[in-house]
């Protein structure tokens, strides 16, 4: 008789690891507390648009990319139509002279030498930076527990590599900026945020060689054909299905509890929804330590207001871009009680199957702070005029780049951390967990518990899509050793 994994969550992680598990001879069971799978990875209708919650790019989407053979392995790939950028983002100053960061290192560097051709020798060690981390990558078919000799001798192939994300890891876009002669690309590249030159550098070299497309159609195009996958290798999923407890008989979890009061058995469960949850609430507290308290007092990314409109325009004199258009505000917005002096706008005209025809939906999201939001949401009436206000706030900001645009707004739609909380579950409405680099590993089980495994963006900082699948496939890479099993994959 086959061994069964009861799964938490319905999301990416979720249904990545029902695929393989399915895949590896065990019967599986996905519990989903919202009425569709997808989780964080997720779109929602309103007025004839669609508004996508999660796709900006997907890394893994090129044939032969680092991760495309999850998407492949996961019956996603075979279905999906890919819309490649030409550009990653475009900036605007206060005159309305843009800055273009073009996804093609070559067209870049070009670009580049034209505006500042003084700053020659530094441009051309960037832009090799860029085509160099295109061929840049780290193991990702096995978890890093599972590694052994030879996986460890191929990671040491790829010193060069590493060297060269540590040197540029070391230097932020001000200090890059400060090497550069041009005033103007100086200024630029002073404004471009905290973030390490190295983050900025793989993210293009990814666009460089087209790894890291949008999947036209967006999240639930990406989700659908991973749910079809996954019954169609006998997996099960419920829906409506809301866990409050997990099942433990000396020290090993055994089963589930929902809200309902109903009780199913398995011989593994895995969460694969929110870690808090699940660690304190489904399983009391009872077995953690030290390191799993700390992890859970440190700083989350933050969460966001996301502010969707459906607009009757069809913004052709705006190039699509990943990253959108960003511009500075005449009047500055304020959001949860923090001033905006810019604007940050996403433009999907390059998927027609968001919006009707000659209409496109509009996207602006902000850092913001939860406990603003949550305290809020207690008078459901203020609450509701807080966003009112912040959406009308976003269209007169986007009136100034865009004028007329106000009259052509049929839609709109704000989501704040108190959403994404009430839909996913997810603490404080994280949407990727912890920062990148915020903690060097982190285990997927529990102390002192057996037969319960951690995954998604919980056990895995910096998040994302990818990471989420890989984390389902990793973790019953975990259960099969346990189980003296050899770990093999299926495509459809």
């Amino acid at each position: 008789m086959a061994k069964s994994i009861i799964i938490i969550g319905g999301g990416l992680t979720g249904l990545a690891a029902g695929c393989y598990g399915q895949m590896n001879g065990y019967q599986t069971c996905i519990f989903e507390m919202a009425d569709k799978a997808g989780g964080v990875c997720t779109a929602w209708q309103r007025n004839g648009y669609t508004i996508d919650g999660a796709m900006n790019w997907l890394v893994g989407t090129r044939p032969g990319a680092q991760f495309y053979n999850f998407w492949e392995e996961l019956g996603a790939a075979q279905e999906w139509k890919i819309y490649n950028y030409d550009r990653y983002s475009i900036s605007e100053d206060k005159d309305g002279k843009a800055f273009t960061v073009y996804c093609d290192a070559d067209r870049f560097e070009r670009y580049l030498l034209e505006l500042a051709p003084e700053d020659s020798d530094v441009i051309r060690e960037f832009t090799q930076a860029i085509r160099a981390s295109s061929n840049y990558t780290l193991p990702v078919s096995k978890p890093a527990e599972l590694l052994d000799a030879s996986d460890r001798g191929k990671m040491g192939q790829m010193r060069h590599g590493m060297q060269l994300m540590e040197k540029w890891n070391a230097i932020s876009f001000k200090d890059f900026a400060q090497r550069l002669k041009n005033p103007y690309l100086c200024e630029v590249f002073s404004h471009f945020g905290p973030v390490p030159m190295a983050m900025f550098i793989l993210v293009l070299g990814l666009q460089h060689t087209k790894s890291a497309g949008y999947v036209i159609g967006g999240a639930l195009a990406l989700i659908q054909p991973i749910e079809k996958r996954y019954r169609e290798l006998g997996g099960e999923i419920k829906f409506n299905s809301k866990v409050v407890k997990i099942l433990v008989e000396n020290d090993k979890a055994a089963g589930i509890q929902l809200a309902d009061g109903d009780e199913y058995r398995a011989d593994y469960v895995v969460s694969a929804g929110d870690g808090r949850t699940a660690i304190f609430d489904m399983l009391g507290g009872k077995y953690i330590d030290e390191t799993i308290k700390n992890m859970y007092d440190h700083p989350l990314i933050s969460s966001l207001t996301y502010t969707a409109l459906g607009v009757k325009r069809v913004f052709n004199d705006i190039p699509p871009s990943a990253s959108g258009l960003s511009f500075p505000l005449n009047k500055p917005i304020n959001v949860a009680g923090k001033e905006k002096k810019s604007m940050n706008v996403l433009i999907y005209n390059f998927d027609p199957t968001l919006a009707p025809p000659g209409k496109n939906v509009v996207v602006v999201e902000y850092p913001t702070n939860y406990d603003y939001w949550h305290t809020l949401r207690q008078d459901i009436a203020r609450y509701q005029a807080e966003k009112d206000r912040v959406a009308n706030d976003i269209i007169a900001g986007l009136e100034q780049r865009f004028p007329g645009i106000s009259d052509q707004v049929e839609m709109r739609d704000v989501a704040t951390p108190i959403t994404w909380e009430r839909y996913t579950g997810n603490w404080r409405g994280a949407y990727v967990g912890w920062m990148s680099g915020a903690f060097d590993n982190v285990n997927k089980t529990l102390p002192w518990l057996d037969n319960f495994y951690m995954a998604g963006q919980w056990v895995s900082p910096g998040g994302g899509m990818p990471e989420a699948v890989m984390s389902g496939n990793h973790t019953i890479q975990f259960i099969c050793k346990k189980d003296n099993r050899k770990f093999v994959t299926t495509k459809p």
